[in-house]
């Protein structure tokens, strides 16, 4: 019979043992903390777009293409970690902008409405409509009632691919 003793050596040896499959599963926890945001280019239905300032942004409908620039009429699904049963959905469009392009804004805009069915047509409502324009010299303007909003930064930056999203491979402009 083979003993752990003789399969690993002397006393040295089990202790990197035992330190190499402390680390690995370790390693392992830290991999499957669930699911990961994922790219608005890559997104189906239910997907996380991201999960920031304590809220989950999945997709609900996908965003329509118009303009090189910009992702219309979406729905995504808001819910909180304190409270998961209480979920938001929202109609949404983004407008993005290229820093130091002449005639362009110097803005990305995060604009929408909260809806009830994501299956109905909606109705523009100016009393309901929240915007947030995230300018380029780190302000953002906040237009219109939105209870939680920590979460519209990150999504900013998955709808306009900037970020943590940006797979242009293209530099930045700086600022003029």
């Amino acid at each position: 019979m083979v003993t752990l003793s003789d399969a690993v050596g002397d006393r040295g040896s089990r202790k990197h043992l035992l330190a190499l499959a402390a680390g690995l599963a370790m390693g392992l926890v830290g991999c499957s903390t669930g699911p990961r945001e994922t790219a608005i280019q890559n997104a189906k239905a239910g997907d996380l777009l991201v999960e920031a300032g304590g809220s989950r942004v999945e997709l609900v409908r996908a965003f329509q293409t118009g303009a090189a620039n910009g992702q219309y009429k979406g729905v995504v699904k808001v819910s909180t970690a304190n409270d998961p049963a209480n979920v938001q959905l929202h109609e949404m469009s983004a407008i993005c902008s290229i820093r130091g392009e002449p005639g362009w804004p110097t803005y990305d805009n995060l604009y929408g409405n909260p809806i009830n069915n994501p299956n109905a047509e909606s109705k523009f409502s100016a009393e309901d409509r929240w915007q947030r324009l995230f300018h380029f010299d780190g302000r953002t303007e906040k237009i219109g009632k939105l209870d939680s909003d920590g979460w519209t930064a990150r999504l900013k930056d998955n709808l306009c691919r900037k970020g943590d999203f940006d797979d242009t491979g293209i530099a930045p402009r700086p600022a003029t």
